[in-house]
C-alpha cells in the first residue's frame, strides 16, 4: 500500500486545520465501543488497524463495514500479552500503513507490552488513549511518550471521539 503521511487539511465548516492520513491501531477494534470507534474514524480519512484475538468473523464483518464506508482498514490477529503478537502487530501495522500514529486501547487484560511497543513505535506528536476497563499507559512509560510529543489521555467510550477529535485538532501556532 502506499506510505501514508499525517497532513494538515483544513475542516471545510470551522476552517482550522485537522489531521488526516492517521493510522489508529484500535484494540477490540471488531466488538463492543473499539467496533464504534472503528467505524467513525474513516470519515476523518483514518486508516484503521483492527485489533482482534479471537472472533476473526466479526473482525472481517467490521472491516467490511469500513470498507464499504470508503475506510482504509486492516485486521490484525494478536494476543497483547504475547510479546511475539504485539511485535507482529507493529510490524503488519507498518507494513499496511507505514506507521502507527495513535492508539485506541478497549481490550481489557494486560497491555505492558502494548504500551511498550508503543513507546518505540508510535509517531512523535501521536496519541493513545484508553477506555475504563482497559489497562492505562504506565507511570514509567506515560513521561517517556510526553517528551516525543504524544498525548495520552483516558476517556469513557463515548468521549475517546472527542478526544481524538481535539488531538486532530493542533493549535495554531
Amino acid at each position: 500500500m502506499s506510505e501514508r503521511t499525517i497532513r494538515g487539511d483544513d475542516d471545510v465548516r470551522t476552517g482550522h486545520r485537522v489531521r488526516t492520513g492517521v493510522v489508529a491501531v484500535i484494540t477490540a477494534g471488531s466488538s463492543g465501543c473499539g467496533r464504534e470507534i472503528a467505524r467513525a474514524l474513516p470519515v476523518w480519512d483514518w486508516a484503521i488497524v483492527i485489533v482482534y484475538l479471537e472472533d476473526q468473523s466479526k473482525a472481517e464483518v467490521t472491516v467490511a463495514e469500513i470498507h464499504a464506508a470508503q475506510g482504509n482498514v486492516v485486521a490484525v490477529r494478536a494476543d497483547l500479552a504475547d510479546e511475539l503478537d504485539v511485535q507482529r502487530l507493529f510490524k503488519e501495522s507498518a507494513a499496511a500503513f507505514s506507521g502507527v500514529d495513535v492508539i485506541v486501547h478497549t481490550a481489557p487484560g494486560p497491555a505492558s507490552l502494548l504500551y511498550r511497543y508503543a513507546e518505540r513505535h508510535v509517531r512523535s506528536r501521536g496519541a493513545i488513549v484508553s477506555v475504563p476497563g482497559a489497562e492505562p499507559v504506565p507511570p514509567t512509560i506515560a513521561p517517556r511518550l510526553g517528551e516525543r510529543g504524544i498525548g495520552v489521555g483516558r476517556a469513557p467510550p463515548e468521549e475517546v471521539l472527542s478526544f481524538l477529535d481535539s488531538w486532530r485538532r493542533p493549535a495554531p501556532g
